[in-house]
Protein backbone atom coordinates (compact mmCIF):
# COMPACT_ATOMS: atom_id res chain seq x y z
CA UNK A 1 0.00 0.00 0.00
CA UNK A 2 2.80 2.39 0.95
CA UNK A 3 4.81 1.53 -2.14
CA UNK A 4 2.26 2.80 -4.61
CA UNK A 5 2.09 6.15 -2.80
CA UNK A 6 5.84 6.66 -2.90
CA UNK A 7 6.92 8.55 -5.98
CA UNK A 8 10.22 10.33 -6.54
CA UNK A 9 11.32 9.67 -2.95
CA UNK A 10 8.34 11.07 -1.05
CA UNK A 11 5.07 9.69 0.21
CA UNK A 12 2.04 10.83 -1.78
CA UNK A 13 -1.26 10.61 0.08
CA UNK A 14 -4.35 10.29 -2.11
CA UNK A 15 -6.77 13.19 -1.87
CA UNK A 16 -10.21 12.18 -0.49
CA UNK A 17 -12.79 13.20 -3.10
CA UNK A 18 -16.54 12.78 -3.39
CA UNK A 19 -17.75 12.22 -6.95
CA UNK A 20 -21.43 13.07 -7.09
CA UNK A 21 -23.72 13.37 -10.08
CA UNK A 22 -26.35 12.08 -12.47
CA UNK A 23 -23.69 11.05 -14.98
CA UNK A 24 -23.49 8.12 -17.38
CA UNK A 25 -20.35 5.98 -17.43
CA UNK A 26 -20.45 4.54 -20.93
CA UNK A 27 -18.71 4.88 -24.30
CA UNK A 28 -21.36 7.44 -25.23
CA UNK A 29 -19.90 9.73 -22.53
CA UNK A 30 -16.17 9.04 -22.79
CA UNK A 31 -15.01 12.14 -20.93
CA UNK A 32 -16.83 10.99 -17.79
CA UNK A 33 -16.08 7.29 -18.17
CA UNK A 34 -12.33 7.62 -18.69
CA UNK A 35 -11.78 10.62 -16.43
CA UNK A 36 -13.22 8.80 -13.41
CA UNK A 37 -11.41 5.59 -14.31
CA UNK A 38 -8.07 7.39 -14.65
CA UNK A 39 -8.58 9.37 -11.44
CA UNK A 40 -9.07 6.13 -9.55
CA UNK A 41 -6.25 4.22 -11.25
CA UNK A 42 -3.79 7.10 -10.75
CA UNK A 43 -3.95 6.63 -6.95
CA UNK A 44 -3.86 10.42 -6.67
CA UNK A 45 -7.42 10.36 -5.35
CA UNK A 46 -9.40 8.32 -2.86
CA UNK A 47 -12.80 8.35 -4.53
CA UNK A 48 -16.24 7.94 -3.01
CA UNK A 49 -18.95 8.00 -5.64
CA UNK A 50 -22.66 8.79 -5.39
CA UNK A 51 -24.22 8.41 -8.82
CA UNK A 52 -27.90 8.37 -9.77
CA UNK A 53 -27.85 8.32 -13.62
CA UNK A 54 -30.37 10.73 -15.13
CA UNK A 55 -30.70 8.68 -18.32
CA UNK A 56 -31.76 5.05 -18.49
CA UNK A 57 -31.75 2.39 -21.18
CA UNK A 58 -35.50 1.96 -20.99
CA UNK A 59 -37.31 1.25 -24.24
CA UNK A 60 -38.31 4.39 -26.11
CA UNK A 61 -42.10 4.95 -26.14
CA UNK A 62 -43.91 5.39 -29.44
CA UNK A 63 -45.69 8.38 -27.92
CA UNK A 64 -43.18 11.26 -28.11
CA UNK A 65 -44.98 13.40 -25.54
CA UNK A 66 -45.13 10.52 -23.05
CA UNK A 67 -41.46 9.73 -23.68
CA UNK A 68 -40.40 13.35 -23.00
CA UNK A 69 -42.54 13.56 -19.86
CA UNK A 70 -41.04 10.28 -18.66
CA UNK A 71 -37.51 11.62 -19.21
CA UNK A 72 -38.29 14.81 -17.28
CA UNK A 73 -39.84 12.92 -14.36
CA UNK A 74 -36.93 10.47 -14.23
CA UNK A 75 -34.46 13.38 -14.35
CA UNK A 76 -36.21 15.17 -11.47
CA UNK A 77 -36.29 11.96 -9.43
CA UNK A 78 -32.56 11.36 -10.03
CA UNK A 79 -31.59 14.88 -8.95
CA UNK A 80 -33.73 15.01 -5.80
CA UNK A 81 -32.61 11.50 -4.81
CA UNK A 82 -29.02 12.63 -5.18
CA UNK A 83 -29.56 15.73 -3.05
CA UNK A 84 -31.15 13.58 -0.33
CA UNK A 85 -28.12 11.26 -0.33
CA UNK A 86 -25.75 14.22 -0.08
CA UNK A 87 -27.68 15.69 2.86
CA UNK A 88 -27.62 12.37 4.71
CA UNK A 89 -23.90 11.99 4.02
CA UNK A 90 -23.15 15.45 5.49
CA UNK A 91 -20.09 15.75 3.25
CA UNK A 92 -18.14 18.97 3.79
CA UNK A 93 -14.94 18.10 1.94
CA UNK A 94 -14.01 18.20 -1.75
CA UNK A 95 -16.55 17.27 -4.42
CA UNK A 96 -16.31 16.70 -8.17
CA UNK A 97 -19.44 16.82 -10.33
CA UNK A 98 -19.07 15.24 -13.79
CA UNK A 99 -21.15 16.36 -16.76
CA UNK A 100 -24.10 17.03 -16.72
CA UNK A 101 -23.77 19.23 -13.66
CA UNK A 102 -26.14 22.15 -14.35
CA UNK A 103 -29.31 21.09 -12.56
CA UNK A 104 -27.49 19.52 -9.61
CA UNK A 105 -25.61 22.79 -9.12
CA UNK A 106 -28.90 24.68 -9.38
CA UNK A 107 -30.36 22.61 -6.54
CA UNK A 108 -27.19 22.99 -4.46
CA UNK A 109 -27.36 26.75 -4.91
CA UNK A 110 -30.55 26.78 -2.81
CA UNK A 111 -28.59 25.63 0.26
CA UNK A 112 -26.38 28.03 2.24
CA UNK A 113 -22.69 27.56 1.41
CA UNK A 114 -21.93 26.09 4.87
CA UNK A 115 -24.15 23.10 4.03
CA UNK A 116 -22.43 22.36 0.70
CA UNK A 117 -19.10 20.59 0.09
CA UNK A 118 -16.10 22.81 0.91
CA UNK A 119 -14.85 22.85 -2.69
CA UNK A 120 -17.12 22.03 -5.66
CA UNK A 121 -15.44 21.41 -8.99
CA UNK A 122 -17.85 20.84 -11.87
CA UNK A 123 -17.20 19.73 -15.45
CA UNK A 124 -19.10 22.00 -17.87
CA UNK A 125 -18.10 20.04 -21.02
CA UNK A 126 -21.07 21.30 -23.09
CA UNK A 127 -23.08 24.42 -22.25
CA UNK A 128 -26.80 23.62 -22.45
CA UNK A 129 -27.69 27.18 -23.45
CA UNK A 130 -25.01 27.22 -26.15
CA UNK A 131 -26.02 23.82 -27.54
CA UNK A 132 -29.80 24.18 -27.47
CA UNK A 133 -30.18 27.86 -28.34
CA UNK A 134 -27.06 29.16 -30.12
CA UNK A 135 -25.70 26.10 -31.94
CA UNK A 136 -28.66 23.86 -32.76
CA UNK A 137 -31.18 26.74 -32.75
CA UNK A 138 -33.87 24.56 -31.18
CA UNK A 139 -35.21 27.70 -29.44
CA UNK A 140 -35.16 31.37 -30.40
CA UNK A 141 -32.62 33.29 -28.34
CA UNK A 142 -35.22 35.88 -27.32
CA UNK A 143 -37.79 33.25 -26.26
CA UNK A 144 -38.77 33.08 -22.60
CA UNK A 145 -37.58 29.44 -22.36
CA UNK A 146 -34.17 30.44 -23.74
CA UNK A 147 -33.79 33.27 -21.23
CA UNK A 148 -34.86 30.92 -18.44
CA UNK A 149 -32.30 28.32 -19.52
CA UNK A 150 -29.58 30.96 -19.57
CA UNK A 151 -30.56 32.12 -16.06
CA UNK A 152 -30.53 28.51 -14.79
CA UNK A 153 -27.07 27.83 -16.24
CA UNK A 154 -25.71 31.13 -14.97
CA UNK A 155 -26.90 30.42 -11.41
CA UNK A 156 -25.49 26.88 -11.62
CA UNK A 157 -22.10 28.15 -12.80
CA UNK A 158 -21.91 30.64 -9.94
CA UNK A 159 -22.68 27.89 -7.42
CA UNK A 160 -19.53 25.92 -8.32
CA UNK A 161 -16.17 27.00 -6.93
CA UNK A 162 -14.28 25.83 -10.02
CA UNK A 163 -15.60 25.03 -13.50
CA UNK A 164 -13.66 22.79 -15.87
CA UNK A 165 -13.69 23.63 -19.58
CA UNK A 166 -11.66 22.02 -22.36
CA UNK A 167 -10.40 24.98 -24.46
CA UNK A 168 -9.41 28.59 -23.78
CA UNK A 169 -12.05 29.71 -26.29
CA UNK A 170 -14.81 27.82 -24.48
CA UNK A 171 -13.59 29.29 -21.19
CA UNK A 172 -13.94 32.81 -22.61
CA UNK A 173 -17.46 31.99 -23.82
CA UNK A 174 -18.49 30.77 -20.36
CA UNK A 175 -17.03 33.81 -18.63
CA UNK A 176 -18.60 36.29 -21.06
CA UNK A 177 -22.01 34.59 -21.27
CA UNK A 178 -22.55 33.79 -17.60
CA UNK A 179 -20.57 36.69 -16.10
CA UNK A 180 -17.86 34.60 -14.46
CA UNK A 181 -14.42 35.54 -13.21
CA UNK A 182 -11.65 34.08 -15.38
CA UNK A 183 -10.10 32.58 -12.23
CA UNK A 184 -13.23 30.47 -11.74
CA UNK A 185 -12.76 28.47 -14.96
CA UNK A 186 -9.78 26.17 -15.59
CA UNK A 187 -8.92 24.56 -18.91
CA UNK A 188 -8.26 20.81 -18.85
CA UNK A 189 -8.27 18.52 -21.92
CA UNK A 190 -11.00 15.93 -22.27
CA UNK A 191 -10.39 12.29 -21.34
CA UNK A 192 -10.85 9.60 -23.94
CA UNK A 193 -10.40 5.89 -24.66
CA UNK A 194 -6.64 5.52 -24.91
CA UNK A 195 -6.87 1.73 -24.83
CA UNK A 196 -8.41 1.75 -28.31
CA UNK A 197 -7.30 5.13 -29.65
CA UNK A 198 -3.58 4.52 -29.54
CA UNK A 199 -0.73 5.40 -31.86
CA UNK A 200 -0.02 3.30 -34.92
CA UNK A 201 2.64 4.25 -37.51
CA UNK A 202 1.26 5.81 -40.69
CA UNK A 203 2.33 4.58 -44.12
CA UNK A 204 1.13 6.78 -46.98
CA UNK A 205 -0.55 5.04 -49.90
CA UNK A 206 0.06 6.30 -53.44
CA UNK A 207 -2.62 4.45 -55.44
CA UNK A 208 -5.68 6.05 -53.80
CA UNK A 209 -6.51 8.14 -50.75
CA UNK A 210 -8.90 7.15 -47.97
CA UNK A 211 -10.75 10.11 -46.44
CA UNK A 212 -12.68 9.62 -43.19
CA UNK A 213 -15.19 11.67 -41.24
CA UNK A 214 -16.61 10.55 -37.88
CA UNK A 215 -19.36 12.50 -36.15
CA UNK A 216 -22.84 12.87 -34.72
CA UNK A 217 -23.83 15.15 -37.62
CA UNK A 218 -24.60 18.23 -35.54
CA UNK A 219 -24.50 21.67 -37.24
CA UNK A 220 -20.97 22.58 -36.13
CA UNK A 221 -19.64 19.63 -38.15
CA UNK A 222 -20.68 21.26 -41.43
CA UNK A 223 -21.60 17.98 -43.11
CA UNK A 224 -22.94 19.71 -46.26
CA UNK A 225 -19.55 21.41 -46.70
CA UNK A 226 -17.77 18.08 -46.24
CA UNK A 227 -19.97 16.21 -48.74
CA UNK A 228 -19.66 18.89 -51.39
CA UNK A 229 -15.89 19.08 -50.90
CA UNK A 230 -15.44 15.30 -51.19
CA UNK A 231 -17.69 15.26 -54.26
CA UNK A 232 -15.49 17.92 -55.91
CA UNK A 233 -12.25 16.25 -54.84
CA UNK A 234 -13.39 12.83 -56.07
CA UNK A 235 -13.57 14.18 -59.62
CA UNK A 236 -9.90 15.18 -59.45
CA UNK A 237 -8.23 12.39 -57.50
CA UNK A 238 -8.63 8.72 -56.61
CA UNK A 239 -10.48 9.11 -53.31
CA UNK A 240 -12.51 6.71 -51.20
CA UNK A 241 -14.67 8.54 -48.67
CA UNK A 242 -16.15 6.98 -45.53
CA UNK A 243 -18.65 8.65 -43.21
CA UNK A 244 -19.38 7.19 -39.78
CA UNK A 245 -22.24 8.53 -37.70
CA UNK A 246 -25.83 9.70 -37.48
CA UNK A 247 -27.63 12.67 -35.97
CA UNK A 248 -29.45 15.95 -36.45
CA UNK A 249 -28.24 16.62 -40.02
CA UNK A 250 -28.61 13.05 -41.27
CA UNK A 251 -31.25 14.27 -43.74
CA UNK A 252 -28.52 16.32 -45.45
CA UNK A 253 -26.59 13.10 -46.10
CA UNK A 254 -29.75 11.35 -47.32
CA UNK A 255 -30.41 14.24 -49.74
CA UNK A 256 -26.88 14.03 -51.12
CA UNK A 257 -27.25 10.31 -51.72
CA UNK A 258 -30.48 10.87 -53.67
CA UNK A 259 -29.04 13.74 -55.71
CA UNK A 260 -25.55 12.44 -56.40
CA UNK A 261 -25.69 8.69 -55.78
CA UNK A 262 -23.66 6.77 -53.23
CA UNK A 263 -20.22 8.20 -53.96
CA UNK A 264 -19.27 7.44 -50.37
CA UNK A 265 -19.59 4.70 -47.77
CA UNK A 266 -21.90 5.58 -44.87
CA UNK A 267 -21.76 3.61 -41.63
CA UNK A 268 -24.88 5.08 -40.08
CA UNK A 269 -25.05 2.75 -37.07
CA UNK A 270 -22.68 4.10 -34.42
CA UNK A 271 -19.50 2.08 -33.97
CA UNK A 272 -17.61 0.99 -30.85
CA UNK A 273 -14.33 2.66 -29.96
CA UNK A 274 -12.38 -0.30 -31.30
CA UNK A 275 -14.26 -0.12 -34.63
CA UNK A 276 -13.71 3.63 -34.87
CA UNK A 277 -10.03 3.18 -34.08
CA UNK A 278 -9.72 0.62 -36.88
CA UNK A 279 -11.40 3.00 -39.34
CA UNK A 280 -9.02 5.81 -38.31
CA UNK A 281 -5.94 3.59 -38.63
CA UNK A 282 -7.00 2.74 -42.21
CA UNK A 283 -7.51 6.39 -43.20
CA UNK A 284 -5.08 8.65 -45.07
CA UNK A 285 -6.92 11.87 -44.22
CA UNK A 286 -9.28 12.52 -41.31
CA UNK A 287 -11.75 15.40 -41.39
CA UNK A 288 -12.59 17.60 -38.39
CA UNK A 289 -15.30 20.27 -38.22
CA UNK A 290 -16.30 22.87 -40.82
CA UNK A 291 -19.54 24.49 -39.60
CA UNK A 292 -19.99 28.24 -39.87
CA UNK A 293 -21.35 28.88 -36.35
CA UNK A 294 -19.62 30.49 -33.39
CA UNK A 295 -19.34 27.20 -31.49
CA UNK A 296 -17.18 25.75 -34.26
CA UNK A 297 -14.60 28.44 -33.49
CA UNK A 298 -14.24 27.39 -29.85
CA UNK A 299 -14.13 23.60 -29.67
CA UNK A 300 -11.67 20.75 -30.05
CA UNK A 301 -14.08 17.83 -30.59
CA UNK A 302 -13.51 14.23 -29.55
CA UNK A 303 -12.85 13.23 -33.16
CA UNK A 304 -9.68 15.37 -33.13
CA UNK A 305 -8.52 13.56 -29.97
CA UNK A 306 -9.12 10.18 -31.61
CA UNK A 307 -7.45 11.09 -34.93
CA UNK A 308 -4.41 12.59 -33.18
CA UNK A 309 -4.07 9.72 -30.67
CA UNK A 310 -3.85 7.23 -33.54
CA UNK A 311 -1.56 9.61 -35.45
CA UNK A 312 -3.28 10.43 -38.75
CA UNK A 313 -3.24 13.54 -40.97
CA UNK A 314 -6.09 15.91 -40.08
CA UNK A 315 -7.86 18.68 -41.98
CA UNK A 316 -10.22 20.93 -40.05
CA UNK A 317 -11.77 24.37 -40.13
CA UNK A 318 -9.24 27.12 -39.44
CA UNK A 319 -10.98 28.20 -36.25
CA UNK A 320 -9.89 30.41 -33.36
CA UNK A 321 -9.00 27.25 -31.44
CA UNK A 322 -6.85 25.92 -34.28
CA UNK A 323 -5.14 29.29 -34.85
CA UNK A 324 -4.20 29.51 -31.16
CA UNK A 325 -2.96 25.91 -31.14
CA UNK A 326 -0.89 26.51 -34.26
CA UNK A 327 0.65 29.57 -32.59
CA UNK A 328 1.41 27.51 -29.47
CA UNK A 329 3.50 25.05 -31.50
CA UNK A 330 4.76 27.55 -34.06
CA UNK A 331 3.91 25.25 -36.96
CA UNK A 332 1.05 23.50 -38.73
CA UNK A 333 -0.10 20.44 -36.77
CA UNK A 334 -3.53 20.25 -38.40
CA UNK A 335 -4.17 21.45 -41.94
CA UNK A 336 -6.62 24.34 -41.67
CA UNK A 337 -9.07 25.61 -44.27
CA UNK A 338 -11.72 28.35 -43.94
CA UNK A 339 -14.75 26.89 -42.17
CA UNK A 340 -17.78 26.49 -44.42
CA UNK A 341 -15.83 26.73 -47.70
CA UNK A 342 -16.21 23.46 -49.58
CA UNK A 343 -13.91 24.41 -52.47
CA UNK A 344 -11.05 25.24 -50.10
CA UNK A 345 -11.56 21.90 -48.35
CA UNK A 346 -11.68 20.05 -51.69
CA UNK A 347 -8.43 21.72 -52.79
CA UNK A 348 -6.70 20.73 -49.54
CA UNK A 349 -7.89 17.12 -49.84
CA UNK A 350 -6.56 16.96 -53.42
CA UNK A 351 -3.27 18.53 -52.34
CA UNK A 352 -2.74 16.01 -49.55
CA UNK A 353 -3.86 13.10 -51.73
CA UNK A 354 -1.15 14.06 -54.25
CA UNK A 355 1.54 14.65 -51.62
CA UNK A 356 2.29 11.53 -49.52
CA UNK A 357 5.22 13.21 -47.76
CA UNK A 358 2.92 15.99 -46.53
CA UNK A 359 0.50 13.41 -45.13
CA UNK A 360 3.36 11.67 -43.32
CA UNK A 361 4.47 14.98 -41.78
CA UNK A 362 0.94 15.86 -40.65
CA UNK A 363 0.53 12.38 -39.18
CA UNK A 364 3.70 12.88 -37.12
CA UNK A 365 2.58 16.35 -36.02
CA UNK A 366 -0.87 15.19 -34.90
CA UNK A 367 0.63 12.38 -32.82
CA UNK A 368 3.08 14.83 -31.22
CA UNK A 369 0.24 17.25 -30.51
CA UNK A 370 -1.71 14.53 -28.70
CA UNK A 371 1.30 13.46 -26.67
CA UNK A 372 2.08 17.02 -25.56
CA UNK A 373 -1.42 18.43 -24.98
CA UNK A 374 -4.27 15.93 -24.91
CA UNK A 375 -3.32 12.81 -22.95
CA UNK A 376 -5.49 11.48 -20.14
CA UNK A 377 -2.47 11.49 -17.84
CA UNK A 378 -2.04 15.23 -18.34
CA UNK A 379 -5.75 15.83 -17.66
CA UNK A 380 -5.64 13.79 -14.44
CA UNK A 381 -2.56 15.62 -13.14
CA UNK A 382 -4.13 19.01 -13.89
CA UNK A 383 -7.30 18.03 -12.02
CA UNK A 384 -5.18 16.82 -9.11
CA UNK A 385 -3.49 20.23 -8.91
CA UNK A 386 -6.88 21.89 -8.35
CA UNK A 387 -7.65 19.78 -5.30
CA UNK A 388 -4.12 20.08 -3.90
CA UNK A 389 -4.74 23.75 -3.13
CA UNK A 390 -5.35 24.11 0.64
Amino acid sequence: QLKRHVQMGFKRIPIPLLVIGVHQKSEGYPNTLFRLRDMEESHLFQLTEINTPMLTKSKRSQNRVFHKVNLILHGLHAHFKLIAKLILLKHRGNAYIPYPATFLLLLLSIFPKKYRPRLIVADTFISLFDTVVLDRTLMREDALTSRLLKWVERRACHCADILVSDTEESKKFLCDTFELSTSKVVVIPLSTDEKNFKFSPYTARTDYCRVLFIGTLVPLHGIATILEAVHIASSRAAIKFKLVGDGQDAQVVEHWQKEHGSFFEWERIWQTSSELAEAISEADICLGIFGGGDKTQRVCPFKIYAYAAVGRPIISGDTKWLARTRGLFGKEIIAGVPAGESLALANKIVELAATPEMRVRLAEESAYFYKMQLTNRRATKMLHEIFRVP
